[in-house]
């Protein structure tokens, strides 16, 4: 049974999952993007209305079933456009209770290239995005095309926050929308970092042999709570 408690609880994820997006700076010119919470125990999740990120509002969430129905509230074009982007990442993954598309301009940019993001950067690995992020093929922005492609890259690489739309932008989830805004800065970070190195000379990917140390250490640490002086 779906309560208004709850509703109104995930409307305020992707509220906060907003705010931190525009504030970190990470968004396109154009503000452009779209955030979505699954409601949990349901087959629906909520999906920013429109195509701005800045100031969003309750009344501006809508409710649609996995499938891409609409239950409550209105979408724009530029929303109901992306329905099925969203709708796929919790068909596929039970896991995932959010999902952020972005447009960041040095993600955007391995996209537009066609380049994977490899495993460069400590916080890709602490985070559990181990297959770096792979590139989801081009396909007219929500088309089945792109949905499918998008299926193909989720279900080929487990370990990972997000996947780069080719020629189009970023599609990072989490656990909530706060985790999945989470995950599209820890991917901006990753992108401008292996632009930045390239111009030095080449990112180095961490090696297998250490990812599960460096997990190992994530653990250790944050099982042992915080260290205070006696």
């Amino acid at each position: 049974m779906m309560r208004s408690s709850d509703i109104a609880k995930f409307k305020q994820q992707i509220i906060e999952a907003a705010n931190t997006l525009v504030s970190s700076g990470v968004m396109s010119l154009s503000q452009h993007g779209n955030i979505s919470a699954r409601v949990t125990g349901t087959d629906t999740f909520l999906l920013t209305a429109g195509g701005s990120l800045v100031d969003v509002q309750p009344e501006n969430i809508a409710l649609f079933q996995l499938d891409g129905t609409l239950i409550d509230g209105a979408a724009e074009p530029t929303g109901a456009e992306i329905v099925d982007m969203h709708g796929i990442v919790y068909r596929l993954r039970s896991d995932m209770g959010g999902a952020v598309h972005t447009h960041s301009p040095a993600a955007t940019s391995f996209a537009v290239a066609s380049q994977a993001i490899p495993l460069i950067y400590e916080a890709q690995a602490r985070f559990n995005m181990t297959d770096g992020v792979p590139i989801a093929a081009y396909g007219p922005r929500g088309s089945k095309e792109s949905v499918d492609n998008i299926a193909k890259a989720i279900e080929a690489h487990p370990n990972i926050g997000g996947v780069l739309l080719e020629n189009h932008g970023v599609l990072t989830f989490g656990a909530s929308a706060p985790l999945a805004a989470r995950a599209n800065l820890i991917i901006e970070e990753s992108a401008i970092l292996g632009l930045n190195a390239s111009v030095i000379g080449e990112a180095k990917p961490i090696p297998a042999h250490m990812i599960v140390y460096t997990q190992q250490r994530r653990d250790q640490f944050s099982s042992a709570g915080v260290q205070r002086a006696n």
